[in-house]
């Protein structure tokens, strides 16, 4: 009776923390500040937290009992038997754009994830949160001649922001060494798309059009992996895992809007609006992921990862001249603690460094009138350090991302983030001794 009260204790508190993280998510703006993310959906979020982020994405193969790993649901069952994590975090990225002679510096920061984690049995475990699935950030213009008149210029102007949330709640079961774990989620959220042109001279009306996608709708994914003592004396061990997630349609609302403004006013004159919403033009892709770790003693762990997303079949998206592709990512990391029984704080931390590479999921158009795309170069490095109870831990990641365009006259993007966690590990269910 204890445990089960326990457990709905647990189910509560998962309640209340995804609805106040879902809230506080959609009430702010995202960290995110690039003018590829008007494509698309924007920019993915891969179910990353801050370790998995130092280790450079990795997670079909990732099982350790200190890490929330919504990226593969058969890892939940890695977690002790006698305790409930908690992991949230918040992010904090600058980006510097280039484009020819142009360039473009910002500082942006948010909320990033909120996840739990905690067993029901010594065989089964319950995982829920809330992840970003996307984010749409970005804010550019160009100044251009007027057709027919070599005095006077206009300006155009694009905004973008919002993004969609991924809700999960995940269990898993293990059975020796095998574990196989199910996340059902919920995808929802909005973006918002602002295009305006100034012309200014005498007479003129600036055109300003606004267009909202509105997304909700659910979807699943399971996850495997298999761990294989090598010696256990040693703490020798190897780990390979797979997810798959079938392709699932969503429930969207597109909301096109026309205004027009006079010259040097702000207010806006409605000229038309359609409203368009559909069960079948948006979706998300089917997708699968695979991958392994080595763990030597307990000090040393390396690993890789490779995911799939067809997203060339996302027909939904080809609009404004984008095209979606297949998306590919590969990624490599590994973690050290130099002392894990030692008594100071630097010789318990855990120490990760990680490498990634993709594709850009969406070809954007480029001023030859072709569609072209980017590749995505990521370097992290990252700290665990243990609280004082050594069990929690604060999570802190550093990570390097450099968007490589394929054709030239493409903005070329550097960002650097900073990623801060905290961990949480609680002995809810270690019984008190009374002597």
């Amino acid at each position: 009776m204890i445990k089960q009260k326990k457990i709905l204790s647990y189910l509560l508190s998962a309640g209340l923390l995804t609805a106040g993280t879902a809230g506080a998510l959609s009430a702010q703006s995202n960290s995110d500040r690039s003018p590829y993310s008007r494509f698309g959906y924007g920019t993915l979020g891969m179910r990353q937290t801050a370790t998995t982020r130092a280790l450079g994405g990795i997670g079909a193969g990732l099982r350790d009992g200190l890490v929330v790993n919504p990226a593969n649901p058969a890892s939940y069952t890695a977690v002790d038997s006698m305790t409930f994590i908690m992991d949230l975090a918040v992010s904090l990225r600058g980006s510097h754009l280039a484009e020819g002679g142009n360039r473009d510096s910002r500082v942006l920061g948010n909320l990033d994830y909120a996840t739990i984690l905690f067993p029901v049995s010594h065989h089964i475990a319950v995982s829920a949160g809330i992840t970003p699935f996307s984010t749409v950030g970005y804010r550019f213009g160009s100044l251009e001649k007027l057709q027919g008149d070599s005095q006077n210029n206009y300006q155009r102007t694009y905004l973008g922001q919002g993004g969609f949330s991924d809700l999960y709640l995940g269990v898993a079961g293990r059975i020796g060494g095998f574990s196989l774990g199910v996340n059902g989620s919920y995808v929802f959220g909005y973006t918002t798309q602002e295009r305006q042109v100034y012309i200014g001279s005498d007479g003129a009306s600036n055109p300003f059009y606004r267009t909202q996608l509105q997304l909700k709708g659910f979807k699943a994914d399971i996850g495997a992996q298999y761990q294989l003592d090598l010696d256990k004396k040693k703490g020798r061990s190897l780990v390979v895992g797979a997810t798959f997630a079938p392709e699932i349609k969503l429930r969207s609302t597109l909301i096109d809007q026309h205004f027009l403004s006079a010259e040097n006013s702000r207010q806006l004159v409605p000229e038309s609006s359609d409203t368009i919403s559909s069960r079948s033009l948006h979706h998300v892709p089917m997708s699968y992921s695979v991958g392994a770790t080595y763990r030597h003693s307990e000090s040393l762990l390396v690993g890789a990862g490779f995911t799939y997303m067809q997203w060339a079949k996302a027909t939904g998206l080809a609009q404004d001249g984008a095209a979606p592709r297949d998306h590919y990512r590969v990624g490599l990391g590994a973690e050290w603690i130099p002392d894990p029984r030692g008594r100071g704080l630097f010789s318990r931390s855990r120490y990760r460094f990680g490498l990634s590479g993709a594709n850009s999921y969406m070809l954007v158009p480029t001023s030859s009138g072709e569609q072209k795309g980017y590749n995505e170069l990521t370097a992290s490095v990252g700290i665990g350090m243990p609280l004082i109870d050594r069990r929690s831990l604060v999570n802190i990641t550093v990570d390097y991302k450099y968007l490589t365009p394929q054709a030239t006259g493409m903005v070329r993007e550097h960002s650097l983030g900073l990623t801060v966690g905290i961990l949480f590990n609680e002995n809810w269910f270690r019984k008190a001794r009374i002597n």
